[in-house]
């Protein structure tokens, strides 16, 4: 099944985006074609929840100089948008841009937030104004409040490992040529 119908199925079930952010990532480990970054438990999780701090606040200000600085140049980025994984900083950073001009007005709210060695994983709050093209939706202008989870792996200070899970039907909803 594919992880896009995976997370809309899970989503309409009545499952929390926590819950199915994990459910996702547990059946995801089994087929991913990527090798998975280790999770140091040693490692300063102060640390990672302040870098993670700092990542929210580059990409809701659109600093995009600041968050390339975020990602390794090998990260891995997964995406309910997209459907293949974002590989390389210049991908990512290519898919971020287009976001942030998108939504130039995106405020980023964590609701819950966990650490575990060099692992955080955040629920959120995105709201915005869809004032730019984003695949396959192009703009209309209209207002959207999403609700996901990310699960972040750093290395080295370094972002090696993203996955954004949200449901990508309601944002359609909101923000498509048939949102009312």
């Amino acid at each position: 099944m594919p992880r896009r119908h995976l997370i809309s199925t899970l989503t309409a079930m009545g499952i929390s985006a926590v819950g199915v952010g994990a459910i996702v990532a547990a059946t995801a480990q089994q087929h991913r074609p990527h090798a998975v970054p280790a999770i140091n438990q040693n490692d300063n999780t102060q640390q990672h929840l302040q870098l993670h701090n700092q990542h929210i606040t580059h990409q809701s200000q659109g600093n995009t100089g600041a968050l390339h600085a975020d990602y390794a140049e090998h990260a891995i980025v997964e995406d309910t948008m997209y459907r293949e994984p974002l590989i390389g900083c210049a991908a990512i950073m290519s898919r971020k841009g287009m976001g942030m001009a998108a939504i130039p007005d995106l405020q980023i709210k964590i609701t819950n937030r966990v650490a575990h060695g060099n692992q955080v994983s955040a629920e959120w709050v995105a709201t915005g104004t869809h004032n730019g093209d984003l695949p396959g939706m192009p703009a209309t202008g209209r207002p959207f409040t999403l609700r996901g989870v990310t699960v972040t792996i750093r290395q080295n200070g370094k972002i090696v490992r993203e996955s954004l899970y949200y449901d990508l039907h309601d944002l359609q909803r909101q923000i498509g040529p048939d949102a009312k």
